[in-house]
Parts: C-alpha cells; structure tokens; sequence
C-alpha cells in the first residue's frame, strides 16, 4: 500500500490518514503487509523544496555548492522517513518498503540508508526493505560516503553490502532494461547481475521484476509471456528469495 503521490516528502503531511489506512487494511491482511514510499530526493530541491537544486548549479560548475545543497536535502529527507517510519511503526506496520531508492542518485541513496539505519533503532522488529532504481548508483554528489565507501558507482552486489551495514531487512536489487535490445539480451543482462548480487547478499534478496527492470519490457502491461519467462529465468538461474 502507498500513497498516490508514494514519495515520503507528500506523505509526512497525512502521515495519520494513511497509518489509519494501513492499521485498518492491515486488520483484514493475513500475509505480512507493507507500506511503500520513495525518498526521492528531488523532492527537496527547488522548486518543489527549500534547498538549492544541483541541477541549477552544477552547470555554472558550482560543484561544491551542488553537493552542499545534496547534503542538506539528504538530512532533511531522512528526518522525513524517519518520522513516518517511526509513526507506522507506532500501529503495528509490519514492513516499510524504501522504494526506487538512488534515482535522484548517490545521496538519494544515502538518505535512505541513514534513515534505515536510524528507523531500525526505533522500531528493531519491523522489516524495512531497501529497494533500488537502478543497477548502477549515479554520482550526482560523487563523493559521498556511507561506512566509510562511496556510493557512486555501486553495482548490485556491492550495494546490498550498504544496505546489510545500515540494517535493511531485505534488498531489492534492480537491473535496467535497455529498450532498444531485446527481451533475451535485457534478461540474459539482468540474471548476470542478480546472480552476481545473490552470491554476495547475507540478507534475502527480492529483485525488481516490473515495468522496465528484470528483463522485462518497458510497458504499461508487460507482456505476460515476457514476465513469466524472466521470473522463471531468474528463480531458476539466481539465488533468490523473493520476486
């Protein structure tokens, strides 16, 4: 379940009408059910937040400006899940999913870490799921860090490593489709890095299987014959524990 808006920046506001939502929803529920919002970092930067948009100062080469305004909206954006975490967590909510984490890129990433990290303090028995947006952290920052590596660049087997250390529950690593390959390249492409991310995870693992990630096709309605094929591929070729 998510808000429509499903970044955490909209749900902060109503954050008491959606845990009313979920204990009620969650009432009627017999398998674990989650919540599910995305940082979305871009949220912070103006015109949409309070601080500095890198966009705007990067080409005037702006750079340190650019990552001091990233850093800034990373705190704020972690003080934003943190606290709807810690209110879902308050009615019973039995997982958080942090979702298309990174696409706003590496300190998109690490405000969802941090704030998984300081959540899991606060509420150490609700499962919190990192899910990524793509295969590869973009380095829009460049140099930031978390436990000491920097976040750009990571593939999927190194960025479970992150969100092992900052106590995620499960991670779902995702792989890109390349739209102008086709469906066997995409998936031949997407098995090399989930097996890869398999061999390296100590906590489950539930690769992205949607819309544009997986292997599968960039559309509305993914074929079904495309979906079916590349969960078979993946289930069968990779160390999974959950689509």
């Amino acid at each position: 379940i998510g808000h429509e808006d499903y970044s955490f920046k909209p749900v902060k506001p109503i954050i008491d009408y959606e845990a009313q939502t979920y204990f009620a929803t969650a009432q009627a529920t017999t398998v674990p059910f989650f919540y599910g919002a995305q940082p979305n970092l871009g949220l912070y930067y103006r015109p949409d937040g309070p601080h500095p948009n890198p966009a705007d100062l990067l080409p005037l080469g702006k750079i340190e400006e650019a990552q001091a305004a990233q850093e800034e909206a990373a705190e704020h954006a972690k003080e934003d899940m943190v606290y709807v975490g810690r209110r879902l967590a308050e009615i019973g909510c039995e997982g958080l999913n942090f979702d298309t984490a990174g696409s706003a890129g590496d300190a998109d990433l690490y405000a969802a870490l941090t704030a998984i990290a300081e959540l899991k303090k606060k509420a150490p028995l609700m499962a919190v799921e990192l899910g990524m947006s793509n295969e590869f952290v973009f380095g829009m920052h460049g140099e930031i860090c978390y436990e000491g590596q920097r976040l750009a660049g990571m593939y999927p087997h190194q960025q479970v490593k992150m969100a092992e250390a900052a106590g995620a529950t499960i991670f779902g690593p995702v792989c890109n489709t390349h739209t102008g390959k086709s469906a066997a390249w995409n998936l031949a492409r997407a098995v090399t890095f989930m097996k890869a991310c398999g061999e390296a995870a100590k906590i489950p693992i539930h690769p992205n299987m949607g819309m544009g990630v997986g292997g599968v096709t960039l559309n509305d309605q993914p074929p079904v014959d495309v979906v079916s094929r590349s969960s078979a591929a993946m289930t069968t070729l990779c160390r999974l524990d959950g689509l």
